[in-house]
């Protein structure tokens, strides 16, 4: 099921920080470029994600099975930065 490597994939991506640094390299990128280029990615990795399923999650019809951390990631609402001791710390936006 689609929304399964999805889920699965913002798994990985919430561990893998070479991961992290390449998806975060698509954020200034035109809408349909990230997307395809976040489709690229969840590939590399091994997940079977569509340009469909990432639109899907983003205008929230995915909702009732993503978390809601992983919905505010698709959409942008989640910054990560240097927290202390090194670590990434979130931090959330309003919608």
């Amino acid at each position: 099921m689609p929304i399964d490597d999805l889920k699965a994939f913002f798994a990985k991506l919430q561990t893998d920080t070479a991961l992290q640094d390449k998806a975060r390299a698509l954020q200034t990128s035109p809408d349909d470029e990230r997307v395809a280029g976040l489709c690229r990615l969840a590939a590399d990795a091994g997940f079977t994600v569509t340009a469909d399923d990432w639109k899907s999650a983003a205008a929230g019809t995915a909702a009732a099975e993503l978390d809601d951390q992983s919905l505010r990631a698709v959409v942008g609402g989640v910054c990560s930065s240097p927290g202390g001791f090194g670590r990434p710390s979130e931090r959330e936006f309003p919608a």
